[in-house]
């Protein structure tokens, strides 16, 4: 299969969204709070005040708005389970990092495993991480100590994949990775369907993806996404296309 996005190469801003407020409220509001603000100076604590005013709007969705959600979801998951069998290579289990408060399993991650078993992978949940509440003041994501703990008990997996964001990692918390360490692709997506997902700043991940601490990155896209180069032109890589985008590290 063919890159979904050209390679990314880190540091610099990410054109931000434009986005349609005829979309369910849920999601332009998140979009609009987090996503068109100014992608290298977001506040955590003002992104987490979005995601959580945002959840209180789900129920405003009409049923169709809510099954685009689900769809585009269900696309995210199909296509990250391409792109971690294709990094994962000839180890066939996979080790997931999923939120643990934040509700039940999310579309993307259930659409994410099944595909992986189509694929002859199995998925296990390494770490179920307290990403904090969002509700409340005091950092929200997923924490430094999670991650390294999650690395060290997935020593063995072809990939580390986590549905709870990029690492908030501290200057020099990159020494204490191993070089060996499994690849590491991060969802950072504002929704995951059924739950919400957590966004993260650009420059973070471009950050993270330059230092090579993960290999991947799929947020949220936008008008520009469509143009994006599709190795395959089914419905499924389509939808993917239309909602989401990929960056890649430096090879």
């Amino acid at each position: 299969m063919g890159p979904i996005e050209p390679q990314f190469t880190g540091g610099s801003e990410i054109p931000p969204r434009t986005f349609n407020p005829d979309l369910c409220p849920m999601t332009f509001l998140v979009n609009a709070a987090i996503g068109q603000a100014e992608p290298c100076r977001t506040n955590p604590l003002r992104a987490a005040s979005a995601l959580a005013a945002a959840l209180a709007f789900l129920t405003s969705c009409t049923p169709k708005e809510t099954q685009v959600l689900l769809q585009s979801s269900e696309a995210l998951g199909a296509v990250l389970a391409e792109e971690t069998v294709r990094v994962a290579g000839a180890k066939k289990r996979v080790a997931i990092i999923s939120p643990a408060n934040w509700g039940p399993t999310s579309t993307a991650e259930e659409a994410f495993t099944a595909a992986l078993k189509k694929q002859g992978f199995s998925a296990f949940t390494v770490k179920s991480a307290d990403l904090g509440d969002p509700m409340r003041r005091g950092q929200v994501g997923l924490k430094s100590a999670d991650f390294f703990e999650a690395l060290q008990n997935a020593a063995d997996a072809g990939a580390v994949v986590s549905f709870a964001g990029a690492p908030l990692l501290a200057p020099g918390d990159a020494a204490r990775l191993s070089p060996e360490h499994p690849p590491v692709l991060v969802v950072a997506t504002a929704t995951l369907g059924k739950v919400r997902g957590l966004w993260a700043n650009p420059a973070q991940l471009g950050r993270l993806l330059d230092a090579r601490i993960i290999q991947l990155a799929i947020i949220d896209g936008g008008p520009e996404s469509a143009a994006q180069s599709l190795g395959k032109t089914d419905a499924t890589h389509q939808l993917f296309a239309q909602n989401y985008r990929i960056l890649r590290g430096p090879k």
